[in-house]
């Protein structure tokens, strides 16, 4: 793509169906299918979750969600008891499971031979997928590797059989990556709007479709006014091209308490339908392997949450984050934990609630929505100007991910102006994942004698095996403080991406943050591929969750030792990288 001329063949270069092509085949593709009755549906009398959110948010009922993450189903619905009868034991009401889906699961049977497993839940059968609302009466959720994937439409099916209501992900589509897989970006797109539209059909029987603005390009967005507008253009694909009923989560990177009511406000605005939300999450960023703060970062967000839904009920459920989840997966008792709790900050957000300024409030989330409105515009009008069909959900969403979130604020931010500013814009509001990304790199670079000017010379290449890319973004920050050259592959990076870029840019250090359970094969891979090349004394540094799924354990385990024996370093902190490639130039 041109870095000055914009243009349509650079975005959507072959041709794909219209609407009326996709909704036809939605319609094909919905024939005879139904939607399953779960326990949680007969023990609340509902037909499905967005019934049962609505009469609740209609009580002033604050619901809470718990993130599932086991790699079998057998230890899956084991926990799923376990957990539902311990808060039950303590009077604690749970309403959903969110159920963490390998990637696996995002490809098509006939290719996942293809795939690393990662160290989440694969559904092995038919029977596995449709007893997952049968084990206890709260209601499942799938948020990961559905709507967005390779496979979106046979997992909307099969979803929907099993009475699962609520599911995305839209905002992986943009930045979920299946390499190795043989399936164009067209069929995929192609793929997903099919499945976006059946879950149109069943819109009045509460089918609701997910998507997790801290996935996906919104993430990405350096200005909080650009990820309003992004969530509008989002609603505008899915709801009225599609005929789809959108919820939007968010929390994952929203680090000010204040911020997410704000921004549950601005959601509520411009919430057309109605839609009941699936979940806000937690904030993710303020945890570390320091277990007593994370208590801190849990309590704040749960209460402003809990006050959010009292304040401006939008059917969010609220997803505490056991204080372990930065180190590695949680266990079942760390989960009843954090809702016992949870439960308790619940009850004295109602004490909270009435001293908090909602004019105050009110005025922040207006700026978000003006600003929302102006990138939205801009965008829509820029790409109907160079020729794509803004009337076809398969063109947008090819052009969208082919632009990406730094070109659009490039070119059509709300900021005002300016060349000095990053992206070419001065943010209305900054999100708090730059705001983090400032002060953990000042924090780090000021705690570092004799920084400035230390790496100089020394080349170096970043990425993220997954879609978390706040920790290589820190580290990258720092490296750059020391004035090193830094090539950053982004996120979803393969080995031989990797190592062709060594090649290219004569790199001698590696640094990569992984999340997704894949570390020690990443690894192995990763030093056979250098060594085939001829570059085996190339230093590799590997930081996030090191862990992986192995034969015989429920969870993913931890592999800093076996990376180690490999002469991979394992890092736990930016704060010790720039001693770390010193030491090994």
């Amino acid at each position: 793509m041109s870095s000055t001329v914009l243009l349509k063949k650079d975005l959507v270069p072959n041709e794909v169906p219209d609407l009326e092509e996709i909704l036809s085949q939605s319609r094909k593709e919905a024939q005879g299918l139904s939607v399953g009755t779960t326990l949680f549906m007969k023990e609340y009398g509902v037909r499905s979750e967005a019934e049962y959110k609505m009469k609740m948010a209609k009580k002033g009922k604050v619901m809470h969600h718990a993130h599932i993450g086991w790699n079998s189903w057998e230890e899956t619905a084991k926990g799923f008891r376990y957990i539902y009868e311990e808060l039950k034991k303590r009077d604690v009401v749970l309403d959903r499971f969110g159920v963490a889906l390998d990637w696996v699961m995002g490809v098509p049977e006939q290719y996942r031979d293809k795939v690393m497993k990662g160290g989440s839940l694969i559904f092995e059968t038919p029977e596995e997928w449709a007893a997952v609302g049968q084990v206890v009466p709260i209601q499942p959720h799938f948020g990961d590797h559905m709507i967005g994937s390779l496979n979106s439409t046979e997992n909307v099916k099969l979803a929907l059989n099993a009475g699962v209501t609520c599911m995305g992900n839209i905002a992986q589509y943009y930045t979920y990556e299946y390499p190795g897989v043989p399936i164009s970006k067209e069929d995929r797109v192609i793929n997903m709007c099919t499945a976006i539209g059946i879950m149109g059909l069943f819109r009045d029987q509460g089918a609701v479709i997910h998507s997790n603005l801290d996935d996906g390009f919104g993430a990405m967005f350096h200005d909080l006014a650009n990820m309003t507008g992004w969530a509008m253009m989002e609603r505008y694909l899915v709801e009225e091209l599609l005929g789809g009923r959108l919820s939007h989560c968010f929390g994952n990177l929203f680090s000010d308490p204040i911020l997410r009511i704000i921004f549950l406000m601005v959601n509520n605005a411009i919430n057309k339908y109605q839609t009941p939300g699936s979940m806000m999450y937690g904030n993710t960023i303020d945890f570390s392997s320091d277990y007593d703060r994370n208590y801190g970062a849990l309590c704040s967000f749960v209460l402003a949450d809990s006050c959010a839904e009292l304040l401006f009920p939008s059917g969010h459920a609220v997803t505490p984050i056991p204080i372990t989840e930065a180190i590695r997966i949680p266990s079942a008792d760390e989960i009843i934990q954090v809702h016992v709790t949870a439960n308790m900050l619940e009850h004295k957000a109602h004490y909270y609630k009435a001293f908090l300024d909602v004019e105050k409030l009110k005025a922040q989330r207006d700026i978000l929505l003006q600003g929302g409105k102006v990138f939205f515009e801009r965008l829509m009008n820029g790409l109907d100007d160079i020729g794509v069909d803004t009337k076809n959900p398969c063109e947008m969403f090819l052009a969208l991910k082919a632009m990406g979130p730094a070109r659009m604020e490039e070119l059509y931010g709300a900021g005002k102006e300016d060349p000095r500013a990053m992206r070419g814009h001065i943010p209305i509001k900054p999100t708090d994942i730059v705001a983090n990304i400032g002060k953990r790199r000042d924090e780090i670079c000021d705690s570092i004698d004799n920084l400035a000017n230390s790496l100089t010379g020394v080349n170096a290449v970043v990425g993220a095996t997954d879609v978390h890319e706040f920790g290589k973004e820190i580290v990258k920050a720092v490296l750059q403080e020391a004035g090193a050259t830094v090539f950053d592959l982004g996120a979803n990076v393969t080995p031989d991406e990797v190592v062709d870029t060594v090649v290219e840019t004569g790199s001698h250090f590696i640094l990569m943050s992984t999340f997704n359970g894949i570390a020690l094969t990443y690894g192995k891979t990763l030093l056979k591929d250098l060594k085939e090349k001829g570059l085996g004394d190339t230093t590799i540094i590997m930081g996030g969750l090191l862990n992986e799924n192995m034969k015989g354990e429920s969870l993913p385990v931890n592999v800093d030792k076996e990376l180690t024996e490999l002469g991979i370093i394992c890092s736990a902190s930016a704060d010790e990288l720039v001693d770390i490639i010193k030491d090994h130039m």
